[in-house]
């Protein structure tokens, strides 16, 4: 699951001189994750779970059988305790932890969706929720201490307000720095109007080697990545997203152990076989081609990405079986290579949610 490019990344140095319109591309609509209707007769079943198990019996049991697996506190990974902190809203919120706001000018990949509907509803799509959003949290950072970092961000808030409301509806993507999504947190937490909370703001996918240093040592390559195959990592990612977040239906190119950090998200998964006949009969009813290993546009918004979460969210078809299971912090899955799979938030909307994943061969 490759990003689509954006250009090198910039330094925090150069964001002030060099902050561009993002990108705003017609989408599609988001909801709120539901479970199986477990009575219903779709075929469903959840992964093998491990409460615990070391290398020897991951390799035997998981990997030498291309086995999707539920690895149910399976990491302690110090971000999990250094990046975030108990929001006041509850024992089950995070927010961001001071020690982050020490790199909170690093730059980052940032997608934001604008929803005026539901996945599948007919309803069409409208940015005017988000664009209030936006502007109550615009406010709220003009009253901030004055600080040249706010200064950037409002420059930046700015401009993505140009955007919504030049498109009126859409899916964005734009670099700035880790203190917006900080920032956008304590907004949330500061308000008592959910109405007016920002969502779907997502650092999505972003390398982890390009962190800096004090975040990639927060993650240290989990055990299984470094011996059970080769001990060649593909790549590294980390999400960081105020909920809902949602990735839709595709497989990646190599194995694939995502490690959940805070928050939870459901998974859907779908052996080979089945995604690829899912992915052709969308393609085809739709008439258009496309690459369902790059998270690109056409994976995230339009006819397509709603087509695809009805089959696998919606209305699944009765003919192929779903594994589908709950991520916990601590709780990891494996998903072996060429498994198509859909990731969607769990919990109440604007509040942290947190993975990291690692490819590897």
């Amino acid at each position: 699951m490759h990003r689509m490019p954006y250009g090198p990344l910039r330094t925090s140095k150069s964001l002030a001189a060099s902050l561009k319109r993002p990108r705003c591309i017609a989408s599609a609509y988001h909801g709120s994750y539901q479970p199986f209707d477990y009575d219903a007769p779709t075929p469903w079943k959840p992964p093998m779970a491990f409460g615990g198990i070391d290398v020897d019996t991951f390799r035997r049991r998981v990997w030498e059988n291309s086995t999707p697996v539920h690895l149910r506190g399976f990491h302690q990974l110090p971000a999990m305790e250094r990046w975030f902190i108990r929001s006041d809203r509850g024992q089950e919120s995070a927010t961001f932890s001071k020690e982050l706001e020490l790199v909170s000018g690093a730059p980052m990949p940032y997608e934001l969706m604008t929803w005026g509907g539901r996945l599948g509803s007919p309803s069409a799509p409208s940015s005017t929720s988000s664009s209030s959003c936006v502007r109550h949290f615009q406010a709220w950072l003009s009253r901030q201490p004055a600080k040249q970092d706010n200064a950037l961000l409002g420059e930046l808030v700015e401009r993505l307000l140009g955007s919504l409301e030049s498109c009126q509806s859409g899916f964005l993507r734009f670099d700035g720095p880790l203190g917006l999504i900080i920032q956008a947190a304590r907004y949330n937490e500061s308000t008592d109007s959910p109405e007016h909370r920002l969502r779907n703001l997502y650092i999505a996918q972003c390398d982890i080697p390009s962190l800096p240093a004090t975040m990639v040592e927060d993650l240290p390559v989990p055990e299984v990545v470094r011996k059970v195959g080769k001990g060649d990592v593909y790549a590294s990612s980390i999400w960081l997203g105020l909920q809902p977040t949602y990735t839709p239906l595709h497989r990646d190119p190599n194995p694939n152990l995502f490690c959940q950090l805070v928050g939870s998200k459901a998974v859907r998964i779908m052996e080979p076989e089945d995604g690829l006949s899912v992915f052709q009969e969308v393609r085809k009813r739709l008439g258009v081609p496309g690459n369902p290993r790059i998270r690109g546009p056409d994976m995230m918004h339009g006819p397509e990405r709603d087509e695809l979460h009805r089959a696998v969210w919606v209305q699944p078809s009765r003919s192929r079986v779903i594994w589908e299971c709950v991520l916990g912090p601590g709780d990891a899955m494996f998903i072996p290579q060429g498994w198509w799979h859909s990731f969607w938030s769990v919990g109440n909307e604007a509040e942290v949610n947190a993975s990291a994943n690692w490819w590897f061969r």
